[in-house]
């Protein structure tokens, strides 16, 4: 018995010790919308196809990290698209700006032209701005 609670004083001592949060390296960060530089999409659609949307976005610096996520907001035959990065708040970041390329896959399922609204920031009056691409079906 006097085995057993030692055993058990052992356990519970490593559990408290390993859960430390000083052993995780942990820091915060947030998740922003990022400017888009350019995208390349086919001067026409076909109906039923797939195509791969090229976007490129710059990283302004060491602190930024894209994982591939990005909002895409359907209105009508609109497509709204918000690249969205992890940004690292706390640390020393270099001021190394970075671009980097994400594809967006597109299946052509409407016979209208689509308009997509790639997002570039916004104005002076708070408002969202955006490079406007529209591409018919045929």
């Amino acid at each position: 018995m006097k085995n057993f609670k030692y055993l058990l004083i052992m356990i519970i001592v490593f559990t408290i010790s390993s859960c430390s949060k000083d052993t995780y390296n942990d820091h915060d960060y947030h998740l922003e919308r990022i400017n888009v530089i350019s995208a390349e999409l086919p001067d026409e659609l076909i109906y039923g196809r797939t195509y791969e949307i090229k976007v490129n976005i710059e990283l302004p610096n060491s602190c930024y990290f894209y994982y591939n996520q990005y909002d895409y907001i359907y209105d009508e035959n609109t497509r709204l698209i918000y690249p969205i990065v992890h940004v690292d708040d706390d640390i020393s970041c270099n001021q190394k700006i970075t671009e980097t390329t994400f594809f967006i896959p597109l299946q052509v399922l409407q016979k209208e032209s689509y308009i997509f609204k790639f997002y570039q920031g916004k104005d002076s009056d708070g408002k969202d701005t955006f490079l406007t691409l529209e591409v018919p079906v045929i």
